[in-house]
């Protein structure tokens, strides 16, 4: 499977909206998520996976990996109002915090297109490394990092210029990629591993935290204490205190769970489960899932899915 994440900008309203990529159902399901009921569901382009949210551009993008595009939702309305076309294979997704830029890492192209929210016509691009998946902006937006599934390595790159300023090595086949709030830590979900990442941007140091089959996805909380990785394989969530670096719980989930974000303000984490097509809802005070949302075929939502509240 194809599949990339990302996870910087935690929603920290008390309700939100999730926009979740269907791949087998070519849609994408939203859920309001104060009553865990999907509102919506929008066509898309074929094979949708990576998603990006922007309350300040009220829009979701989606990458569309079989129709080599992005599909541009109006968060307003909830219909598709623009489709960039990408001649590659879009896979992971992410905006710039200062909304200025979206970032669209190309599997098979072994590239990262760098797109103008305001005229996506004005497009960069810079080859990366081999397979890139997950995307995240660091919170100045000065800073991309990319994971690298067959490199191993997570690319360091100057938004400014374009350039990669240089290469962590980290564990193998890295797929999702999560960034704390204050930009000092980063994680990598390095799938073949069973493990995850954990890089101190400050002084470069890196440890290593074994999880369960096959992590995809990461998130940590807005306090940055906690952190939660989906492990596709054995059908769970696995939560980690990162002050002392152990795992503390594992959730059961649906089936193959995949992306997941976090409301911060009302504690809860949401999880694409793709091999059930739907949703599970964890109460992150008690580490227990609290309701299954069904969604579409193949829920993958793959990056920051969480829309708050207008």
């Amino acid at each position: 499977m194809l599949g990339a994440c990302n996870a910087a900008n935690h929603s920290t309203q008390r309700s939100s909206y999730a926009y979740i990529t269907n791949q087998g159902a070519h849609t994408v399901s939203v859920i309001n998520t104060e009553n865990n009921q999907v509102i919506h569901t929008i066509a898309v382009g074929k094979a949708p996976v990576g998603v990006a949210v922007s309350s300040q551009l009220q829009r979701a993008y989606i990458s569309n990996v079989e129709s080599q595009d992005i599909s541009v939702i109006d968060t307003q309305t909830n219909t598709v109002v623009d489709t960039i076309k990408i001649k590659g294979s879009p896979v992971g997704l992410a905006i710039s915090p200062d909304n200025s830029t979206l970032y669209v890492a190309d599997w098979f192209e072994n590239r990262v297109l760098a797109i103008s929210t305001q005229e996506t016509k004005k497009v960069k691009e810079l080859k990366v490394g081999d397979a890139p998946a997950g995307l995240v902006v660091s919170p100045d937006s000065k800073t991309l990092y990319i994971s690298n599934r067959d490199s191993n390595d997570i690319a360091v790159i100057d938004t400014n210029t374009l350039t990669i300023q240089k290469r962590i090595a980290v564990g193998k086949h890295p797929f999702g990629i999560a960034l704390s709030q204050s930009g000092k830590t980063l994680i990598s979900v390095n799938v073949m591993d069973d493990s995850v990442s954990v890089i101190n941007l400050n002084n470069n140091t890196q440890q290593t935290i074994k999880v369960s089959y096959h992590p995809y996805c990461a998130e940590l909380t807005a306090d940055e204490n906690t952190l939660y990785v989906t492990n596709t394989q054995d059908d769970s969530v696995s939560v980690i205190d990162m002050r002392t670096l152990k795992s503390i719980a594992k959730i059961d989930v649906g089936s193959t769970p995949e992306g997941i974000s976090l409301n911060s303000s009302n504690q809860r984490a949401y999880v694409a489960n793709w091999g059930s097509n739907n949703v599970s809802v964890i109460d992150t005070n008690t580490n227990t899932v609290i309701s299954t949302i069904k969604t579409g075929e193949k829920s993958r939502a793959f990056g920051q899915f969480l829309l708050p509240k207008q």
